[in-house]
């Protein structure tokens, strides 16, 4: 006879009857797409706000896919693309809309392989011509240009937020020989809390440097009006830094250490976090904060990006190493020079030495060299034949060199008329030699007889016979470069 006694539950298994593990797993499900949901739809919300669309047209995008972005087709068709990315203050500070900080971006698609990558800084004082609507033009800083657009003197209405970048892309494109494809203006507010959004970024600071007249605060008129100055300091090496201090970092330019309150340690700051928050954002942790991220920049970004275009985007430069973007300023040392404030004008501007302009288009159009000749790592000697004296071989051995090209400062040697290219590897380093002579638009000839440079002095002598390319800068190329034509000649 079976025993009546009902079998006791183990004091050991606490859980109710009802959660069994089957209903676990479904409650954990229920709940992850639950949170996916919640994630999805911020998301959406984030996006419509950030490329002024509605979130139907960002579903419909997303659907799409990247493959209906033109910036897919220009990857696809290898073409190059240019994006500009402007930063300003914005509504109530001084100056909304002075956009201190200009930057292209430039991506080279490649048939295999992620795409070259160029960051090229244009400083604030480059006094410019500012192309305005109905072809007229106006001449001031270039940081003036998005301002005018913003106030309505561009082709576009003074209300559209799309106006600013309607004057500043046909001047960038003027001056550069290039077409601004896209582009994106950031205030203060969104570069804060963009960085925030993400936990701060990682630097690695060149310099220690410290400055005594970074702003308190904005200096407009206001209830919250601040001219007020403090001191911001920062050490060299890696440190962390939360949107306050990233600006900090990237904004300092009165320090008078180390040479960081020049454009181009500021200008290579800049750089340095946009690396940064570019490697924060596509990590995972980054894209776990996608929705605070996009929630957080608001009304504080302006672009003609839409969503189809980002995801585009992200495909393209996902897989491109920081260490390979190539960093290029614009400065005093090579295209630009300063006026000489307060002796010889009365503000703070720099002026290309070529006033056409072109010397800086050639430049910028050919600044992703060929892969074959990068990777040859050929030496190359820059040596200056022009008679002028005006550091014409330090000059071009850095611009190569924000090429990732060899290239070391020969000095000064014999004038020469004309700009040469020689060939001393006996063919090894040919391709090199051949990107040379087209980039100066001559041909590669070969290393001088010994007998043909006897007797010249340490100044003047002909470049000596060794491995390696070897380019003497003519008179030629000096007066282009300072647009003097016959100068000298």
């Amino acid at each position: 006879m079976a025993s009546s006694t009902r079998r006791r539950r183990s004091s050991y298994n606490l859980a109710p009857p009802w959660l069994r593990t089957r209903r676990v797993i479904a409650l954990i499900a229920t709940a992850a797409v639950l949170l996916a949901g919640i994630f999805a739809v911020r998301t959406v919300v984030g996006l419509a706000h950030l490329t002024r669309q509605n979130p139907f047209g960002v579903i419909g995008d997303l659907i799409g896919g990247k493959n209906s972005s033109t910036i897919n087709q220009a990857s696809t068709n290898l073409h190059r693309i240019n994006f500009a990315v402007y930063g300003y203050g914005g509504l109530g500070h001084d100056g909304a809309y002075l956009t201190d900080s200009i930057m292209i971006i430039s991506v080279q698609p490649k048939l295999n392989g992620p795409p070259a990558v160029a960051e090229i800084s244009i400083p604030r004082d480059w006094y410019v011509p500012i192309q305005l609507a109905n072809g007229q033009t106006g001449s001031s800083r270039i940081n003036q240009a998005y301002a005018d657009g913003m106030s309505g003197q561009g082709p576009v209405p003074a209300t559209d937020p799309t106006a600013g970048g309607a004057v500043a892309n046909p001047t960038l494109e003027h001056l550069l020989g290039i077409h601004i494809d896209h582009w994106v203006g950031v205030d203060f507010s969104a570069f804060r809390a963009a960085v925030d959004a993400v936990g701060g970024v990682d630097v690695v600071a060149p310099n220690s440097f410290t400055d005594y007249a970074y702003p308190a605060g904005e200096c407009s008129p206001g209830p919250n009006e601040n001219c007020q100055l403090t001191t911001v300091d920062f050490n060299a090496g890696a440190q962390h830094l939360n949107g306050t201090r990233a600006l900090q970092f990237a904004r300092s330019r009165h320090s008078n250490d180390n040479g960081e309150g020049s454009d181009f340690a500021r200008s290579r700051r800049q750089q340095l976090v946009v690396a940064a928050l570019k490697q924060k954002v596509v990590s995972l942790g980054g894209l776990g904060s996608l929705p605070d991220l996009l929630n957080s920049l608001g009304d504080n970004v302006v672009t003609d990006l839409h969503v189809n275009d980002l995801e585009a985007l992200y495909s393209l430069l996902k897989d491109v190493d920081t260490k390979s973007v190539l960093h290029v300023s614009f400065d005093d040392t090579n295209f630009l020079y300063e006026c000489g404030y307060p002796a010889n004008c009365g503000a703070a501007y720099m002026y290309a030495h070529d006033r056409t302009y072109a010397e800086i288009a050639h430049y910028v159009q050919n600044v992703f060299v060929d892969s074959a000749v990068l990777g040859r790592h050929a030496a190359v000697t820059i040596e200056d034949g022009s008679g002028r004296a005006l550091n014409a071989s330090a000059r071009w051995a850095q611009l190569f060199k924000y090429m990732s090209l060899t290239t070391t400062d020969g000095g000064v040697v014999r004038r020469s008329a004309t700009t040469q290219v020689i060939d001393e590897s006996a063919g090894k380093d040919a391709a090199t030699a051949a990107w040379f002579a087209k980039f100066f638009g001559v041909s590669v000839t070969k290393p001088p007889s010994p007998t043909a440079t006897g007797g010249a002095s340490a100044t003047t002598a002909a470049p000596t016979a060794g491995a390696g390319v070897v380019v003497i800068l003519g008179q030629d190329e000096e007066n282009t470069f300072l647009n003097t034509p016959g100068v000298g000649a």
